[in-house]
């Protein structure tokens, strides 16, 4: 009966990698992190990118000639705000940002950290705004670049968002996220070797960002078919950020792919769905309940076969 069950469940894993956002579905139109990849138009809401690490969040005294420097309140008020973002509490990271950009309307850091709220909370056309804001003020600000390239990918301008990654890399060859942008597009152009030294680059400059891990995993679950090092990758990402619900919603559906455990399936679903809850990430729990529904559906109509 396992044979016949664990057979029978390999076959929600093409669907299950359509509603967590993999690779794979992305073939006509992510990532850019990435992120960033849902389905062949776009990423859903805020759920495929994991919350914002040390690396994504710029130094608060990066500032030129042409950006005030930031007084006390501000930077008070900046700082939390890249808190929120990193907790996952996108709306009051909009409303923080909001008081930077008003009390210091020419702060390019404030409108790209304005632009990364909307971006984590899906509202990727918004969050545009915000990125040509801070790249009108300043123009040499590398992250607003990387910023702006992930928001194309979701609106599935890969052009646009490979020519902005590919500038953030030029004003600053150490942008993660360009990187991650590049590595998204690439995959989904068949330069699946490019991809590939695009997330190497991106591992090798943040060894210890979850995130980098996270999506060079789903490069390999679901373009470079190679279950052994998506699985390595996205153990090393839950390690690192073991809090992020999205990575064990990703682990679940590769073990779904390679007929793992069903144990260990439920596990990584379960554990998604607890880390949705604060703050609540409808989508991603709504994916793991249907995950676990379509699992034990499976389960019972194997017991049925098997009797």
């Amino acid at each position: 009966m396992r044979l016949i069950f664990l057979t029978l469940i390999s076959s929600v894993a093409v669907a299950a990698v359509a509603c967590s956002g993999g690779d794979s579905s992305e073939s006509t139109p992510e990532g850019g992190t990435a992120v960033p990849d849902a389905t062949a138009t776009a990423e859903p809401q805020a759920t495929s990118t994991p919350a914002p690490t040390a690396t994504m969040i710029p130094l608060v005294t990066a500032t030129s000639e042409d950006e005030p420097v930031s007084d006390t309140e501000s930077v008070n008020h900046y700082l939390r705000a890249y808190g929120l973002l990193a907790s996952g509490d996108y709306t009051d990271a909009e409303r923080q940002f909001n008081t930077v950009i008003e009390l210091e309307p020419g702060f390019a850091h404030g409108w790209d950290g304005l632009g990364q709220a909307f971006m984590f909370q899906g509202e990727f056309e918004e969050a545009m705004y915000y990125f040509d804001r801070a790249i009108e003020l300043r123009p040499t600000l590398a992250s607003a670049y990387a910023n702006r390239a992930l928001a194309r990918v979701n609106l599935t301008d890969l052009d646009g968002a490979l020519r902005d990654a590919k500038q953030a890399q030029r004003l600053d060859d150490e942008e993660i996220d360009a990187y991650i942008v590049i590595g998204r597009v690439l995959s989904q152009t068949d330069d699946r070797a490019g991809a590939l030294e695009a997330f190497d680059r991106a591992i090798e400059l943040g060894p210890d960002d979850g995130g980098t891990y996270w999506w060079r995993g789903r490069f390999w679950r679901d373009v470079g078919q190679d279950f052994d090092a998506a699985l390595a990758d996205f153990d090393r990402a839950i390690e690192l950020n073991p809090a992020v619900a999205t990575i064990f919603l990703d682990r679940a559906i590769l073990l779904i792919q390679g007929r793992a455990d069903i144990d260990r399936i439920r596990a990584d679903l379960d554990e998604a769905i607890s880390l949705s809850q604060d703050p609540r990430l409808p989508s991603i729990i709504a994916r793991a309940e249907e995950l676990l529904e379509l699992i034990a559906d499976v389960e019972a109509q194997a017991t049925a076969t098997a009797g």
